[in-house]
């Protein structure tokens, strides 16, 4: 899990920093003017998904549920078009290009088929090592250590005197 978990902050790290250098390399082509407005227009268009996929989401799941089927496809495809949304209101082209993807139906289907067969797969193994079982713990007598115990206790006249 460590692992995991440096790779992420290793990439939320590094996002900025490819981000710049994004900028630094499209933004003379496209011009202040065209920089900004692509920026202004994925952030609204981000901001418009975030508003409308509640709405969207409510509507699928109701008909998931009418035809009695699972929720978690549509729940799943509902989850990456709000993570697009996120991703077209951050600044940047990168970001901008990995939203844009996820609101391609096919792009978010490879993914969500890709991750439920990890989440699957895992699940598989994890079940493959359990085995059942029943435990008692006893404790061993310990006469040697009674003995000690024994004679830290006894009275001071009991014990016998050394004699010079």
């Amino acid at each position: 899990m460590k692992g995991k978990t440096m790779w992420i902050l290793l990439a939320i790290l590094a996002l900025p920093i490819l981000e710049i250098l994004l900028f630094v390399q499209f933004g003379p082509s496209l011009g202040v003017l065209g920089t900004l407005g692509e920026i202004l227009a994925t952030g609204a268009l981000g901001v418009l998904l975030i508003r409308l996929e509640p709405h969207r989401n409510a509507e699928q799941l109701r008909v998931a549920l009418a035809q009695e089927q699972s929720p978690a496809s549509p729940l799943a495809h509902s989850a990456l078009r709000l993570f697009a949304g996120i991703l077209l209101v951050l600044p940047g082209f990168f970001t901008d290009a990995v939203g844009l993807l996820l609101l391609l139906p096919p792009v978010r289907t490879v993914l969500l088929s890709r991750f439920f067969e990890t989440l699957r797969d895992t699940h598989l193994r994890a079940e493959s090592t359990v085995i059942d079982g029943e435990y008692e713990t006893a404790e061993p007598d310990r006469p040697a250590r009674q003995k000690q115990i024994e004679r830290a206790h006894t009275p001071a006249r009991e014990q016998p005197q050394k004699r010079d």
